[in-house]
């Protein structure tokens, strides 16, 4: 069994906390005001603990799916401040983090793997998406393994809206926001969802809030169920979150992009007011936008085996990637909405001459035998301009397949989009996207932008 790549929380899933509460809690009668300002830039330090217990499933064939053990564990330490709302609702969640530390170490199968977030992308901002916060690095791309690494659960800006949003007594109890639950359970589309919380109690200096839910939906195509449950500690001297605890189950069927899940996720929050700003200054906050540069959001991808490094936009998922032996091939997926859109395949092939690439003919005549008695005809041919030396070649193929259905085995009408990407040092790359002809207006053009952004070394 290959290494396994570092999992994501959401992916890996969540357990059980248990908050540490300083002095004893009285009951009081008293109306009490808990928020969070949007517009409260004081700098707060973060300490984050998450662990990991339980299984994935993977296909087995024959519609059998293979149990594998998972643990993980992970430690986060940041500095933070708010950013001025985007919108409101989720979109008034945004923050910009320092982290000093965000690591990950999980085992599948008696398998260990680790993930750290790189030096020179510790400066980041959060924004709330309806699915949770979406991170990135201001002036620079990311790479997938960061922006998993960065899928904080229990993240405390978002535990921030289970707040209730007016005046309370010990006793009173309200009802999360809808989007507030799908942001902490991080689903694509939601189907059934409840959190009910509650103030358990109130003294001088704090206030207790008991939380408990479920949410029912997609991620990844895959369908879903989360239980979570958690307190929370607010500072009413402080006007903040100072603890939090979380903890989450989660049941997933085997998806399009990840494993089917079994497990438990324990989530620890610690918070206080930091001692020094570090590099959050008012100057940085005041120059970010409100929403992210479209390049910012774009995921580096690397070959190194192949010499060859790409970027792409994040509704692209790594399925496989096999760098070395035979096949060599990286397979990406293309989701939007919980649908697999599209497919790519991507693999290194034999070098040609300096300035030359495989001859369209011979390209042509190795498509046909790949596709076999899938393929119908060449639907269009392209040289595409390219800047910096390089020559891409785009051929159109229309075809079908047969697939398995409930009605049985049905053949469908199919797309395949070839690029053959050549270096003027003569090292080429090849991609095929396949895509439904139904699809094909979703693809938008990003098959090519993909290809265009091949560097090779």
């Amino acid at each position: 069994m290959p290494a396994p790549r570092p999992i994501s929380y959401w992916a890996a899933s969540f357990s059980t906390l248990v908050v540490v509460l300083s002095g004893p809690l009285g009951w009081s009668a008293e109306e009490v005001t808990l928020e969070e300002a949007a517009t409260d830039l004081r700098v707060r330090q973060v300490a984050t603990e998450v662990r990991t217990d339980g299984h994935i499933y993977t296909n087995a064939g024959g519609g059998k799916t293979s149990e594998h053990d998972l643990s993980a564990m992970a430690a986060f330490r940041y500095r933070e401040r708010r950013l001025p709302p985007a919108g409101r609702d989720f979109q008034s969640l945004r923050a910009l983090r320092e982290f000093d530390l965000a690591t990950m170490q999980t085992q599948v199968a008696g398998l260990d793997s680790g993930a750290e977030l790189p030096a020179n992308q510790r400066l980041v901002v959060v924004h709330g998406r309806r699915n949770g916060l979406e991170a990135y690095c201001p002036g620079q791309s990311m790479n997938r393994e960061s922006v998993d690494l960065l899928e904080l659960p229990g993240d405390p800006l978002v535990l921030s809206a289970l707040l209730p949003r007016t005046a309370v007594t010990p006793g009173s109890q309200w009802q999360a926001p809808e989007w507030a639950i799908q942001m902490l359970t991080t689903l694509e589309a939601v189907d059934k969802v409840a959190l009910n919380c509650r103030l358990a109690s109130v003294n001088a200096s704090d206030a207790v809030i008991e939380f408990t839910g479920s949410a029912n939906g997609q991620r990844y195509g895959a369908n879903t169920d989360v239980t979570i449950s958690g307190r929370i500690v607010f500072d009413r001297k402080l006007s903040m979150i100072r603890q939090a605890s979380a903890k989450y189950g989660i049941k997933s069927s085997v998806g399009t992009i990840n494993p089917g899940i079994d497990a438990t996720v324990d989530v620890t929050v610690d918070r206080q007011l930091a001692d020094s700003p570090g590099r959050l200054s008012d100057a940085l906050a005041d120059a970010l936008p409100l929403e992210p540069p479209p390049a910012d959001l774009l995921l580096d991808f690397a070959a190194p085996p192949w010499g060859v490094t790409l970027s792409f936009d994040r509704n692209w998922y790594v399925f496989q990637a096999l760098f070395e032996g035979t096949p060599q091939v990286a397979i990406l997926r293309l989701m939007e909405n919980g649908s697999l859109i599209c497919q790519c395949n991507l693999s290194p092939i034999a070098a040609a001459s300096p300035g030359e690439h495989t001859p369209i003919d011979q390209f042509e005549a190795d498509i046909q035998q790949a596709l076999g008695d899938k393929f119908k005809s060449i639907v269009s041919r392209d040289r595409l301009p390219v800047e910096d030396g390089r020559s891409i070649v785009r051929l159109v193929v229309d075809g079908e397949m047969t697939v398995s259905s409930d009605q049985g085995m049905v053949k469908l009408p199919m797309n395949w989009i070839y690029f053959l990407c050549a270096d003027r040092s003569g090292k080429q790359l090849s991609f095929v996207f396949v895509v439904e002809p139904a699809y094909m207006q979703l693809l938008a053009g990003r098959d090519l932008a993909m290809v265009k952004s091949v560097k090779f070394r």
